[in-house]
């Protein structure tokens, strides 16, 4: 007999014949089960349902403890998924060998490191997952050693633009037996393509994230619309819209019965909103797809609220709703324009999200795994602003409007803007082209011009590591050509890869420099930061950073990584302009770096695994002293 609390779970069978957990509960438990993500009311049916997943039971349990009544059906269905993925892929998330003796391992295994054949079997096992691993531990590897293993074809790659042909590479050296396609050129031509891999027995298909929208119908989210043509909604849609513009309309890739998917960088897709995100879902979400992989070694950009998008693309029905997840498990605080800001987890359930979360998540760290890579050495060089270049700054940060030499204007419409721009003159002087609309400072061009005592002190620094081969980063792409100007009159060889410079060119220029063909390689974050091996540099000098902690560690460890070891070390020279917005910058990084380690937990890895936390530490010191104004 149930209590006027008491509430009872069992499986059913939901809508279209798909399974789930049906509840049976008394009218007073209405408003807690408004808490349990997933949840819905159905009215037809007079009962609650919710996915059959290991997070519903986890939150059920949760929830209403031993008022939680559960039918035989739910029990048997939780101890089979305990059995066969949760206890599997928790043991594996933990180690870092394999007891396997060398006369067991094949000529594949043994290329591989042993926490890297760890990481394949925890793929496998979890069928569903992000794959956390620091940048520069070989992630793509494990992801095709695990491909390779459960031969689950055809398969997609999902990934940013400029490592498709590294994909192409990999799979080439470690999958052998596949064969990649990569999707590039116009839209005629990547159709081509994908008409062609139809043909091929273990096709691998390698598509940009921003692509998927062109390929893919868009997975319903919230109240987003999708833009609909008559024959999809008779209704609502529109005569005016082609079946090719349709939104909801079936597309090339939703027409493909994928085994695996596999989502790279995957912290690019943390906006559930946008069109590549849920096109994305909709392909991941298909009923052939058995195993379902995102990778990044910076799953946190902002806060927990961005892991939501990347887990529901592999675990949906663990991450069925986004609100529900924020109010459950996010510490949220007001902000000062009046809405509600996400700080971190709530720690009344951190306990709780990570019982739901760490079956799916496994993070190695290079100072565990790869003791033998060279240790990072941070330093700082601290610039002045030329006193026109102070002027401007100084007048803008005060009233948002400045009066350059050439007697134009640089105009901050807003807080987002100046920030952009007080960074961009914190850097160089500025010139502004008005361009075709002069009364919107919104649209308005502004390059870097000399003096730049930012470019200056590069040069010096190339000068004194004379003899290393030197990568240059930078937020962006305009400074990164002024410094080539200047680069070009020094004589100093070098290659660039940023958003003028086309995705073959950038293989090449990449290719020079690790073959030591040139001194200096020169990017920015968003078009070399991601899925690029630099590992030739042993000297990084960062002209700018990025308000992304991503961004930034994404940068850094493009030449960081599996290869590095041939170098004592890695010098990582920040150029910082002194009393500019770059201190604020910091502080910022700094909060985001808190919030990132809430997730990830490295610091407590390092400890568990007898490791020390110096370089944490130093890190931490170096943003807290930069804001400080030490």
């Amino acid at each position: 007999m149930t209590t006027l609390t008491s509430i009872t779970a069992s499986v059913g069978e939901g809508d279209k014949g798909k399974q789930v957990i049906v509840l049976e509960s008394p009218w007073n438990v209405g408003f807690q089960l408004e808490e349990v993500p997933g949840v819905k009311y159905k009215g037809r049916l007079k009962r609650y349902e919710m996915p059959l997943s290991w997070a519903s039971c986890v939150t059920l349990r949760a929830v209403f403890g031993d008022e939680l009544r559960v039918n035989r059906s739910l029990k048997e269905w939780a101890s089979a998924e305990r059995e066969f993925r949760i206890n599997p892929a928790s043991e594996l998330r933990e180690l870092i060998e394999l007891d396997i003796e060398p006369d067991e391992l094949n000529d594949h295994d043994d290329k591989l490191y042993p926490f890297q054949r760890v990481g394949r079997e925890f793929l496998i096992a979890s069928r569903g997952s992000l794959l956390g691993d620091e940048q520069g531990t070989g992630k793509t590897i494990q992801v095709l050693a695990a491909l390779r293993k459960t031969d689950a074809y055809p398969a997609l790659i999902v990934c940013p633009n400029s490592v498709k042909r590294n994909w192409e590479r990999e799979i080439e050296t470690w999958l052998p037996e596949a064969t990649p396609f990569v999707l590039h050129g116009s839209a005629k031509q990547k159709r081509d393509t994908l008409k062609n891999a139809e043909v091929v027995d273990k096709a691998v298909i390698i598509v940009n994230i921003e692509s998927m929208r062109m390929f893919s119908r868009l997975a319903p989210y919230g109240g987003v619309r999708n833009v609909k043509c008559s024959d999809c909604d008779k209704y609502g849609g529109s005569p005016d819209v082609t079946p090719a513009r349709c939104e909801s309309h079936v597309k090339e890739l939703n027409l493909w019965r994928f085994g695996t998917c596999v989502l790279d960088e995957a912290h690019r897709v943390k906006d559930p909103r946008a069109k590549q995100t849920r096109a994305i879902w909709s392909v991941f979400h298909a009923d052939s797809v058995e195993y379902r992989w995102a990778l990044t070694g910076t799953p946190i950009a902002n806060h927990p609220g961005d892991l939501w998008s990347v887990m529901h693309a592999v675990a949906q029905a663990d991450f069925p709703a986004r609100t529900q997840f924020i109010d459950r498990f996010a510490q949220q605080a007001w902000n000062a324009f009046g809405s509600m800001d996400i700080i971190g987890l709530r720690s009344d359930r951190r306990d709780e999200f990570f019982k739901i979360f760490n079956p799916r998540f496994r993070r190695m760290q290079k100072a565990i795994v790869l003791p033998q890579l060279p240790p990072k050495v941070r330093s700082i060089r601290l610039v002045e602003m030329s006193p026109k270049q102070k002027k401007a700054y100084d007048e803008l940060a005060e009233t948002l409007v400045t009066r350059l030499d050439n007697g134009g204007l640089l105009v901050a419409p807003n807080n987002l803007t100046a920030a952009t721009r007080l960074l961009q003159l914190s850097s160089a002087y500025c010139e502004v082209d008005r361009g075709e609309t002069p009364d919107d400072p919104s649209t308005w061009t502004v390059t870097p011009t000399n003096p730049s005592t930012k470019v200056d002190e590069l040069v010096e620094l190339i000068r004194e590591h004379e003899g290393h081969s030197i990568a240059v980063s930078a937020e962006h792409r305009k400074l990164i050509e002024l410094a080539e100007e200047r680069l070009d009159k020094e004589g100093i060889t070098y290659v660039s890869i940023h958003g003028k410079v086309d995705a073959d060119e950038r293989a090449r220029n990449l290719e020079l420099f690790q073959a030591g063909k040139v001194q200096v390689i020169m990017f920015t974050y968003k078009a070399g930061g991601v899925g690029l091996t630099m590992n030739r540099a042993d000297v990084l000098i960062r002209l700018q950073r990025s308000w992304s902690l991503v961004d930034n560690l994404q940068g850094e460890d493009r030449v960081h990584r599996i290869g590095s070891e041939v170098h004592d070390s890695i010098n990582i020279i920040d150029i910082v302009t002194e009393n500019t917005i770059e201190v604020q910058q910091c502080m910022r990084l700094y909060d985001k770096s808190q919030r990132m380690e809430e997730i990830v937990r490295d610091r407590e890895q390092l400890i568990k695994h007898g490791k020390p936390t110096t370089q944490m530490d130093e890190e931490l010191e170096r943003l807290q002293g930069a804001f400080l104004g030490e």
